[in-house]
């Protein structure tokens, strides 16, 4: 039965990869590689402020990519089912999108598996992309160093009841899911109170 130790190790050697892997990963995915990062920082396979470099430059490079397709699909592909459904799918959410959609950046990064979808909305809309950078920026640093803390805080909680590998990833496992169902309890209550205002 391996140690975490062999586990930070292994981290260590391999770091500048695992940081190229967290750049992507977070153009595609989000909040659950956020606090693995951050639990990874806290037991010092990653250094944290690295991990912070890293993430937020891949949230950044995400998010200017979807708003780009949502831009791309406005101009090529206005009638297409996809973006039919992007618009079906925001509005269900956000439905004041059209009428604020600098309110609905800083929801739509609270709402698990929305924020892709509500930036290629942007890019529909056709939000001045200045104004929208300045803004998401902003909510993706708030967004990002939040749940890496969340991450940081669960990594110490981990290593203070185990030093073993096994332990340490089942207790990674069961605050991924915390994080997961915590996210969607939030994402019901922003689409509600979103809700009560069309």
């Amino acid at each position: 039965m391996h140690s975490i130790d062999f586990f930070i190790s292994f981290a260590e050697a391999h770091r500048y990869w695992g940081y190229g892997l967290i750049f992507f990963a977070m153009i595609f995915e989000g909040e659950l590689f956020l606090v693995v990062t951050g639990m990874l920082a806290r037991i010092q396979a990653f250094d944290f402020f690295d991990a912070l470099f890293f993430t937020f430059s891949g949230v950044l490079s995400g998010d200017m990519l979807w708003y780009w397709t949502g831009r791309l699909l406005q101009s090529r592909y206005p009638t297409h089912r996809i973006t039919a459904f992007v618009v079906h799918r925001v509005k269900k959410y956000l439905p004041t999108i059209d009428k604020n959609p600098f309110h609905v950046i800083f929801l739509s990064k609270f709402i698990y598996g929305l924020n892709h979808s509500t930036i290629v909305m942007l890019g529909l809309l056709k939000t001045p992309f200045g104004h929208f950078l300045r803004i998401q920026a902003v909510a993706s640093c708030i967004w990002t160093l939040l749940f890496l803390t969340v991450g940081y805080i669960f990594g110490s909680v981990a290593i203070t009841y185990t030093k073993r590998l096994q332990h340490f990833l089942l207790i990674t496992l069961l605050s991924l899911v915390l994080v997961a169902l915590s996210a969607h309890v939030i994402g019901y209550f922003i689409k509600k109170r979103e809700q009560k205002h069309t």
